[in-house]
């Protein structure tokens, strides 16, 4: 009988800059196992002086509740540098998640980038 393994799904980053901001693309599940890859892309961009981070969930399947703190996290980070961190196109399941959370209370949700630009705009 061979032993049952669990998939261990990553998260995958990729960064791209946009006027006013980074953009980081994220693909796969955020979760306990994959915070410390999620922390070191976060924190690569912060160190770099951005004060505007879109997190782009559109590949995002799953989000834990070790996810949701550390969402809750990198917002409270970047307001203490008079940053702002954004969220694009939540997948639905992802979506909810994150309204039973209150994420949306901290972290403003779009449907888009120009959206997210446009809401940093007003913000700043």
């Amino acid at each position: 009988m061979a032993d049952a393994k669990e998939e261990v799904v990553s998260i995958q980053t990729k960064e791209r800059s946009v006027p006013n901001g980074v953009v980081l693309e994220l693909t796969g599940d955020l979760t306990y196992a994959n915070r410390e890859q999620f922390k070191a892309a976060v924190e690569a961009v912060r160190q770099r002086g951005c004060r505007h981070l879109i997190l782009h969930m559109d590949d995002v399947r799953f989000v834990d509740s070790s996810g949701l703190g550390l969402l809750a996290l990198v917002s409270q980070n970047f307001k203490l540098m008079q940053g702002q961190v954004s969220m694009v196109k939540p997948q639905t399941y992802v979506r909810e998640i994150m309204t039973l959370a209150n994420i949306p209370k901290l972290i403003p949700v779009y449907d888009n980038e120009q959206e997210a630009l446009a809401g940093y705009k007003m913000a700043a």
